[in-house]
């Protein structure tokens, strides 16, 4: 019975801190965005470029003109 009461009170702690954006509080983090060539992408090229210039979460595509578009957490 003291196990049940515990969840309840834990459940309850959590729901006021999610409420007033407490302890589970996200951070959202703006995109930035930077040509790294223009008109010579190759698909694998820019996304491991990219991924070596600005980290992991980094993410890099080729557009429609052939610009390696790298977009990165700022």
């Amino acid at each position: 019975m003291k196990d049940i009461t515990f969840v309840f009170i834990v459940l309850l702690v959590l729901s006021i801190g999610i409420e007033n954006e407490g302890p589970l509080k996200l951070i959202e983090a703006r995109t930035c965005e930077e040509t790294l060539y223009e008109f010579s992408c190759v698909s694998n090229k820019c996304g491991t470029d990219c991924r070596n210039k600005h980290g992991n979460f980094a993410s890099g595509d080729c557009n429609a003109i052939e610009d390696c578009i790298c977009r990165y957490p700022c």
